[in-house]
């Protein structure tokens, strides 16, 4: 009751202040944003980055993007704005709903983007069919890229420790090099059957952050420390099934693997090139390990590799 009153007060206080204001020769309202038409919008989408091979058709090499409408009255027709840094994406101008509909969509083309560089796109909806503070996003950004998979490694090592010993023998998969880039992909990320792609601008230890099947949002605070994820299927937008790395029998299955990690490498590792002569390189993690028994265990989870190339000899070249 005591805090019902005073909202009750509070709200009366500023009914005054408002007519007091209003009484004043010198008060003008604000403009009124009048022109939102069908408040047209985009959903957040869970794929922003994007990856063509050199066998792609430009046909196959396309965006497709979800657009909805709060307002379903008759049918509309909403303008599209197109921003690119490269020639290559196309996009229609317009989309149509029909009457009632709530939600259509458009493709953005990629298969006129140059061969080998990562380009950013963006799409923006017709001011004249938004609200600014309206539901979802009015602009959407994407990143494209038309470059093959080679393999950096053939033999990625995967090692599970408690940090005493091993509680899975080690399993395999292989470290791909995306061309052009400095984007890598690990198959069968740690026995789930996931890939993991990443980002190491350089040869010298720098922190892990995956691209792809990685949940941030859902670690605990004081778990999180700087970028602490889960693993996660973004293909089905779900964890993975329990599973045993490398599918042996007499060993408990994990159900979720937790990752720390955090800007001063306490954590987290990736060497990518430790030992330039002999091409050897490591990543390695502190992880929170849930079995599929609802028991924890802490553990120290490392990645082993010999590079069959020095992927950063093009940079030491520029460089020198």
């Amino acid at each position: 009751m005591k805090l019902y009153k005073y909202a009750a007060a509070l709200l009366l206080l500023l009914g005054m202040a408002m007519t007091g204001c209003s009484d004043s020769d010198k008060w003008t309202p604000g403009p009124q944003d009048t022109n939102i038409g069908v408040c047209a919008y985009f959903e957040i989408p869970t794929t922003t980055s994007y990856i063509f091979g050199s066998d792609y058709d430009d046909e196959d090499m396309v965006i497709t993007v979800p657009v909805g409408r709060q307002d379903t009255n008759g049918a509309a027709t909403v303008g599209l704005i197109m921003k690119s840094d490269v020639e290559g994406f196309s996009c229609p101008a317009t989309i149509d709903f029909a009457d009632g509909e709530a939600e259509t969509s458009f493709t953005i083309s990629c298969g006129g983007i140059p061969k080998g560089a990562i380009y950013n796109v963006a799409v923006e909806l017709a001011p004249d069919q938004t609200d600014t503070y309206g539901e979802g996003l009015i602009q959407i950004n994407f990143t494209a890229i038309k470059a093959d998979w080679k393999v950096a490694s053939d033999r990625a090592r995967y090692i599970y420790s408690d940090g005493d010993k091993n509680i899975y023998p080690s399993t395999y998969g292989e470290l791909l090099q995306l061309e052009g880039t400095k984007i890598f992909k690990l198959t069968d990320f740690f026995g789930s059957g996931l890939d993991m792609t990443f980002e190491c601008k350089t040869p010298d230890e720098t922190v892990f952050m995956p691209r792809e099947n990685a949940d941030f949002e859902n670690v605990a605070d004081e778990d999180k420390e700087d970028n602490g994820w889960y693993l996660y299927d973004d293909a089905t937008s779900s964890y993975p099934s329990s599973w045993v790395p490398g599918g042996l029998s007499g060993y408990k299955a994990m159900s979720y693997l937790l990752f720390y990690a955090d800007k001063d490498l306490s954590y987290n590792g990736c060497n990518m090139l430790y030992n330039e002569k002999t091409l050897y390189g490591y990543i390695w993690f502190t992880v929170g390990v849930d079995f599929d028994d609802d028991s924890f265990k802490w553990g120290s989870f490392q990645i082993d590799f010999t590079l069959k190339y020095n992927p950063f000899a093009e940079d030491k070249n520029e460089n020198e």
